[in-house]
């Protein structure tokens, strides 16, 4: 009977999830204009609204035809919320006649909310649909082919030079993507297909999944961003660490020995993030120099700083779905806290092709702007502010809760092949991250709903097994213990 229930289960959310691994194609979208299909017709942004259009309408079909589940307590009122500081963000800033939001067209506001709401509704779906490891595996599935696609074309056109004007950058030092044209996306897309490959090299075996892992290896050294490369050891690091707990360790002298080999590491990765920080350098040309890379620091603190100006000026609010940066950049954000850090911010410039902070948006708000505050986390602050704060905090120390309660688990006979999936994925899922915290084009938040609830999913697994009796607080999906 509970066959038959699960297979039912599955046959009536056939179409949602089919749409969710459907959002892999996001990745295969151009983001500049390029003489090559799809390009010159849709950008990537409109296939996300599609995308966001087509799952809607696989939801509305599944609860006419099967009906639909309430959500959780605290994501819930998470998407109240998130719906509330919207329209009345919109309905205020028009009223008050707010020079950023009245000077952005309103479906520009709209669209800027999808990447949002898309996420949101994977989040409920994956819940609601009761996803298992197959679910999971599907959808990942089909973003690890997209992936290795773009590490295969990295290894082509990067590291065996065959000409490509659109893989390229103008001077052929590192790698952008044919499709993606954006090497920051595809560095990320490259530490996914590590961990991915690697997962399903631990989960079945076999040297394609090994080599598939080395291509994303490749394909985040073929971009030359140092924060992905340096997330990949850290990557490296913790799954080092979870081995090296959980192998069997029956005496005092096979103690010592792994603590030996965990300090080699350390100074591994040391030594590594030291070569790679001077070889990007060489690369790509940029921060010879000591005093340049003093001012790039500043400007990253001056916008995190900034950031901190939007939150205290619109702690409620925010600034809006994509708009926050604009806050962040405008001369009627009150300079609470980088005033008070900087001094007279007016008189400080930014140092990024020459922009000051001070002005920028008198004639056009857009006009010369950046698209971002170059870090995902500070993104989601500015733009949903105490509700983008509550989840980048849920989501760290969730994240700390489970990596030190599978930790203290006791190592022993098989808990190796049990522990290691879930260390791989939530691997992953921590330089993927942190790699973001310095990102300005990251909107797939959807991957990330689906790399969150497999890590969960997997944590489940864990605790499942022979570690049932062990004394440990579970964690409920919502990310809170029951």
């Amino acid at each position: 009977m509970s066959v038959e229930r699960a297979a039912s289960n599955a046959s009536s959310h056939q179409l949602t999830n089919a749409v969710i691994r459907l959002h892999a194609v996001y990745f295969l979208i151009p983001w500049e204009r390029v003489p090559y299909f799809p390009g010159q017709f849709v950008g990537p942004y409109k296939v996300y609204v599609l995308l966001f259009v087509l799952l809607c309408g696989a939801w509305a079909v599944e609860v006419i035809r099967y009906g639909a589940r309430k959500p959780t307590f605290w994501f819930a009122v998470s998407t109240v919320w998130f719906w509330v500081i919207f329209w009345a963000g919109i309905f205020l800033g028009y009223m008050q006649d707010d020079p950023i939001m009245t000077s952005v067209p309103l479906y520009r506001i709209l669209a800027g909310a999808v990447p949002y709401a898309d996420g949101m509704l994977v989040w409920y779906l994956v819940h609601n649909n009761r996803w298992r490891r197959e679910e999971f595996e599907g959808a990942l599935r089909c973003v690890f082919w997209v992936a290795l696609a773009m590490g295969v074309e990295s290894i082509l056109f990067y590291y065996l030079r065959i000409p490509n004007p659109y893989s390229l950058n103008h001077e052929g030092q590192f790698f952008l993507g044919m499709f993606v044209r954006h090497h920051i996306v595809a560095s990320r897309l490259g530490l996914i297909l590590v961990g991915v490959a690697f997962y399903f090299f631990w989960r079945r075996g076999g040297w394609f999944y090994l080599f598939a892992s080395l291509a994303g290896i490749l394909l985040v050294f073929s971009t030359w961003r140092r924060v992905p490369i340096f997330m990949l050891f850290l990557g490296a690091i913790l799954l080092i660490l979870f081995f090296m707990k959980f192998r069997r360790r029956p005496d005092v002298k096979g103690k010592m020995k792994s603590f030996f080999v965990s300090c080699l590491t350390v100074s591994v990765f040391l030594a590594c993030i030291g070569v790679s920080v001077m070889v990007g350098t060489w690369v790509r040309g940029e921060f010879v120099e000591a005093s340049n890379l003093s001012m790039s620091v500043k400007e990253r603190l001056f916008q995190y700083a900034r950031a901190a100006d939007v939150f205290i000026a619109r702690p409620f609010l925010g600034g809006g779905p994509r708009q926050g940066f604009l806050y962040g950049y405008s001369k009627d954000t009150p300079a609470t806290f980088s005033g008070y850090v900087y001094g007279d911010i007016t008189r400080y410039e930014s140092g990024i092709q020459g922009w000051s902070t001070s002005d920028l948006f008198q004639e056009n708000p857009r006009k010369s702007a950046p698209v971002s505050l170059h870090s995902l986390p500070m993104n989601f602050v500015v733009d949903l502010g105490l509700l983008g704060l509550v989840l980048v905090i849920v989501m760290l120390i969730t994240g700390a809760r489970y990596f030190f309660r599978i930790m203290r688990l006791p190592p022993h006979k098989g808990s190796l092949c049990l522990v290691m999936p879930f260390a791989v994925i939530f691997s992953t899922v921590a330089a993927l991250f942190f790699a973001v915290s310095t990102t300005a084009h990251f909107y797939p938040y959807w991957l990330f709903t689906i790399l969150l609830h497999f890590v969960h999913c997997l944590y489940r697994e864990v605790l499942a097994g022979p570690f049932r009796g062990f004394p440990i607080v579970r964690i409920s999906p919502s990310g809170s213990t029951p």
